[in-house]
């Protein structure tokens, strides 16, 4: 399954990348070979939920944009609210739950497909966010609805490159892009091949076919 990963800023219109193998659970990150840097946001006292905790209200099925189109223009939407445990102190939604949104719309993405995340570990293995370029345009304050829609972008050995969108309901008003890559790690945390079995099924959902 994935491992929950967090970042901090404080201009919700700005850009940053991140890189790290492995990610748990962290309100602020900047990981590399060299000592890790931490980018500070003031908060109040505050716990990440687990990846698991997050539910979609609902999830529509995969479908396309046009159907003469393929894999890049299918995606999937999973139908999200705001709690209120997930404000920070400025009354919005804390930067580190976006990236938990969009795990769990990756998660449920590749459910649709075929493939279980949580899989990999009964198999020994493991999938963890690589890296991640994000986007803020907006907060989500209390009780919004939003819609978390993720696209498959592509695939090599060992990892999946995904995209992931946020929009309030019910005008679809932008609030975050992110471009991320997954990696697939074997049982002692290291790049590993993607097992021939999901590679088929990511095949069969790049050429158009039903599951």
């Amino acid at each position: 399954m994935l491992l929950p990963f967090s970042f901090s800023s404080a201009n919700h219109g700005s850009t940053r990348r991140f890189s790290s193998p492995l990610i748990l659970n962290t309100t602020s990150f900047h990981f590399s070979r060299k000592a890790p840097t931490s980018f500070s946001f003031p908060y109040k006292s505050f716990y990440p939920h687990a990846l698991q905790s997050v539910s979609a209200r609902a999830s529509s099925p995969l479908f396309d944009d046009n159907k003469d189109t393929k894999s890049m223009n299918k995606f999937l939407d999973v139908e999200l609210q705001v709690r209120e445990y997930e404000l920070d102190q400025y009354g919005v939604v804390h930067n580190s739950l976006y990236s938990c949104y969009c795990q769990q719309g990756w998660s449920d993405f590749m459910k649709s497909i075929g493939i279980n995340p949580n899989d990999a570990v009964e198999n020994g293995g493991a999938w963890a966010m690589f890296e991640l370029s994000v986007k803020f345009i907006a907060p989500l304050r209390s009780g919004d609805k939003f819609v978390v829609r993720v696209r498959f972008l592509s695939f090599s050995a060992a990892r999946l490159c995904f995209s992931c969108s946020i929009y309030k309901q019910p005008n679809q008003e932008p609030i975050f892009e992110a471009n991320g890559k997954v990696v697939y790690l074997d049982k002692n945390y290291r790049p590993n091949r993607i097992p021939a079995d999901i590679k088929f099924k990511l095949a069969k959902f790049i050429n158009g076919e039903d599951f």
